[in-house]
């Protein structure tokens, strides 16, 4: 770009954390987290309080920020590969081809993995890399002494959803990692016109902050997740995704809360130094700054945890917007906003037309002045999955209908009057008004889904497909064993996989620090059946005896 162009060109800093709820700020109302980065954010910028999710599930709310539509354009409905891949433009490719210097740091979660999606350059930090040489930070902590350790983001198998406290001192936490990338790429490129998308994988689980993030939060000043006696029997459609384990106690259950939360602090502190680094280089008046998240995470509320399910907690998500000039300082905007707004607003301030044949269907959140849409949004949806485990979410402003096409049942929530979602209007005795009104909103669903789904979610006679299958079977399906082990670490030279730390011993350093559980207390059976070893260490014996 001429030197004239430049000058006026904005700058984009686009900040992704995963699975962070919209509640978990101080500028959002929680007092019992301190957010002083975000708070900035919010102080000089606006809170757009009533954001949500297209999709609540990594691969897919990623790819449905990135080319601005929704599942069946870009064909990703969960964490899976489409093939053969739609060739659809991202945002990132569009501002390179129009003079920006684009820049991924951190989780892309892209497959192949280096398939760079129009970025000119990424710096990788993925949760499960297949090579060593592939991931920046498994080589970052190579550098730094640290080559020897297994599970560098926290063991994910027998403790992923269990306490755990990181390996690492916090200077070189992935989290901190991140934040140092973007500081670095922003002090060598503030001379030009710039795309950077820095992707955080905290904190999302496992929940292993350093010190003294880990123990920055009391776990019995905080508060118990809602609803959290409720029976599950009651509403069965909840039995999707994880729920409660019997063997996680309620400590436990506290405890991980304030590992999230000291998770979410630790990245708020590298907001905080990036949005100093801005200042310090002379880019905060230049610089459109968002910070949002691909999905939330249900932390324990009505018995679930994780994600890809309608409640609040999974697809409500922060999102926080600073540009002073267009971007009006300290307003809280309601309007109902999700991620697929964000690329028409980034291709709206660069002044670059969108190129493809489909138009985009989100808008731009600086449509009018001050910052928000230019006309008034009355509904979106939120969608996840293809086939029998697909679910449509239709959100108005105070009310939520959910469809599920595997048994074809419904939920209705008031979220004026229960925002918790507690009551399901259409169980029990179920008023003619909540009939009528589930009813109208199953409607608006099926034209939606006509128009922008599957084909395949509709039956020969254009309605919603139930599938037939019983979803009350089995109950919550509850914390379990996984076989996520690091796959770069079967890639290594025999010399180099000789001297990493064991899985036992990786396990016994994630919970050196913990007191709500015990060894005994895991699914060692589980464990033992999916290659888990304590090979080498004090229960070796009691393990090969299982």
């Amino acid at each position: 770009m001429p030197p004239e162009i430049i000058a006026d060109t904005p700058n984009i800093l686009f900040m992704m954390v995963d699975q962070m709820r919209a509640d978990a700020m101080s500028c959002a109302g929680n007092e019992h987290i301190e957010t002083p980065g975000l708070d900035r954010m919010a102080a000089e910028g606006t809170r757009f309080s009533q954001c949500v999710t297209p999709v609540p599930v990594c691969v897919a709310a990623r790819h449905t920020f990135m080319t601005g539509h929704r599942c069946a354009e870009h064909l990703r409905f969960g964490n899976n590969v489409p093939d053969p891949e739609p060739r659809v433009p991202t945002v990132q490719q569009l501002l390179g081809l129009a003079g920006y210097c684009t820049r991924g740091v951190g989780k892309m979660h892209f497959r192949p993995v280096r398939r760079h999606f129009g970025f000119h350059r990424m710096e990788l930090m993925e949760e499960i890399p297949d090579y060593r040489q592939d991931d920046e930070y498994l080589m970052y902590l190579q550098d730094n002494g640290y080559g020897h350790v297994r599970e560098v983001h926290g063991v994910r198998n027998v403790l992923y959803q269990m306490p755990q406290v990181s390996v690492f001192p916090e200077e070189h936490h992935s989290s901190t990692w991140v934040a140092d990338r973007t500081i670095d790429f922003l002090s060598q490129n503030h001379d030009r016109p710039f795309f950077c998308w820095s992707s955080w994988i905290a904190p999302h689980p496992p929940w292993n902050p350093p010190e003294p993030f880990a123990n920055m939060y009391d776990p019995d000043k905080l508060p118990a997740p809602l609803n959290a006696d409720d029976d599950a029997s009651a509403n069965p459609t909840r039995r999707v995704g994880g729920g409660f384990s019997d063997s996680i106690t309620p400590e436990a259950i506290q405890r991980i809360k304030a590992l999230y939360y000291g998770s979410v602090s630790l990245i708020d502190k590298g907001v905080g130094r990036i949005l100093r680094a801005l200042d310090e280089h002379g880019l905060s008046e230049n610089t459109l700054v968002i910070f949002t998240s691909d999905h939330g995470e249900m932390l324990g509320d009505h018995k679930r945890w994780q994600k890809g399910i309608p409640d609040e907690g999974s697809v409500r998500v922060p999102m926080l917007a600073r540009y002073p000039g267009r971007v009006d300082a300290g307003v809280v905007n309601d309007d109902l906003v999700s991620l697929l707004d964000m690329a028409p607003t980034f291709l709206d301030l660069a002044g670059v037309e969108y190129p493809y044949d489909k138009p985009l269907p989100g808008a731009s959140i600086l449509g009018s002045k001050g910052g928000g849409l230019a006309e008034a949004r009355d509904e979106v949806v939120t969608e996840i999955m293809r086939g029998p485990r697909r679910w449509l979410s239709l959100r108005q402003r105070d009310w939520k209908y959910n469809y599920y096409l595997l048994d074809g049942s419904e939920e209705l929530y008031d979220l004026k009057n229960d925002p918790d979602e507690v009551h399901d209007l259409l169980m029990g005795d179920i008023s003619d008004a909540s009939r009528s009104r589930a009813s109208d909103m199953k409607a608006t669903l099926t034209v939606w889904e006509k128009n922008h789904g599957f084909e395949d979610s509709l039956d020969g006679n254009g309605k919603l497909v139930n599938a037939g299958q019983d979803r009350s079977e089995g109950g919550p399906s509850g914390q379990r064993c996984n076989n996520q082990f690091p796959r770069w670490v079967d890639q290594l030279p025999a010399d180099e996989r000789a001297a990493l730390e064991s899985r036992g011993a990786s396990v016994l350093n994630a919970m050196r620090k913990e007191t709500t559980f015990t060894v005994e207390d895991l699914p060692l059976k589980a464990f033992k059946e999916v290659g888990g070893s304590f090979e080498g260490t004090k229960y070796q014996e009691m393990f090969e005896d299982l």
